[in-house]
């Protein structure tokens, strides 16, 4: 019988491509800042000893508050409006909510009505409209584009470097195919 030759099946270059350009598409996604009412910040409430703390916070609209019972009982936040309602957490279960409009909301523990708190929700500052340089002879402000801030996002170089890496190791993989 005569000897056959196995061979491997290479990666076809568009295949290798789509993969490399799904892998930096996820990265970009999840480098991107969140859009919407605001990149909701994150802020914790831990429920400990027989209490929340801390017991008052002041957040942002759009920003989400997590409760996370550090007690060996079982205790809830319960919103006294009836707005939010974490059912009975047992020991390091959690719960969180995004509050989505301003207001007070004072709250309890169910089981332990001497446990209260309160979440105060501001509206998210607005940019404040620049002073204009100058007027037009007519008194009306002349119509200036104004350019969006540059970004402050700390991630953002690191996610521009992963991606110049794909692009190397992209072209570095294609060149080799085209030599073979």
């Amino acid at each position: 019988m005569p000897a056959t030759r196995l061979s491997r099946s290479p990666i076809q270059p568009l295949a290798l491509l789509g993969l490399l350009l799904a892998v930096a598409a996820a990265i970009a996604l999840a480098l991107a800042p969140a859009s919407g009412v605001r990149a909701g910040s994150s802020h914790l409430v831990e429920i400990e000893d027989f209490a929340f703390t801390p017991a008052t916070l002041t957040i942002q609209v759009g920003e989400t508050v997590t409760w996370t019972n550090l007690d060996q009982v079982e205790h809830t936040a319960t919103s006294t409006s009836g707005a939010f309602d974490s059912g009975l957490l047992g020991q390091g279960e959690s719960y969180s909510v995004t509050f989505t409009e301003a207001g007070t909301y004072d709250y309890l523990c169910t089981p332990h009505p001497s446990m209260t708190g309160q979440i105060v929700v501001v509206a998210a500052p607005t940019a404040p409209t620049p002073a204009p340089s100058q007027a037009t002879s007519g008194g009306e402000l002349p119509d200036v584009a104004t350019a969006p801030p540059p970004s402050t996002d700390p991630r953002a170089p690191i996610g521009i470097a992963l991606l110049a890496a794909l692009g190397l190791v992209l072209a570095a993989t294609l060149r080799r195919r085209a030599t073979r």
